[in-house]
């Protein structure tokens, strides 16, 4: 579900090629029904640019990945303290639930447990 960068969404920013590997957060993202805007540009802080994606996001959400990790901010936490990472380490059903979770974060209601 990408969306006009002026619609309420998660913003998130994705570094060149990245993306096909965390379908499964956008996936998790889109089973809760909150919109996302995808914005691909050069980064070196996955998260600062997390916090970054955040802080632009009407939904206060933000999300940044590169081809090591993938990082959950909230804009009411420190810069440095993401609310979720990721590395390509973690299953598939670990990258859906943390899209589960980042849009529950905007929805106000409790995250789902990852299941193993």
């Amino acid at each position: 579900m990408d969306v006009n960068a002026s619609t309420p969404a998660i913003v998130i920013a994705v570094s060149k090629e990245c993306l096909p590997l965390w379908q499964e957060v956008l996936l998790g993202i889109e089973e809760e029904g909150i919109p996302f805007v995808i914005n691909e540009s050069p980064f070196d802080d996955v998260t600062k640019s997390a916090w970054q994606a955040a802080c632009h996001s009407p939904l206060l959400v933000g999300i940044a990945c590169n081809a090591q990790q993938l990082i959950v901010h909230y804009k009411n936490l420190p810069p440095s303290a993401p609310l979720f990472t990721l590395t390509t380490q973690h299953p598939s059903h670990a990258r859906r639930s943390t899209g589960n979770n980042a849009a529950r974060l905007v929805k106000g209601i409790p995250f789902r447990e990852y299941q193993a």
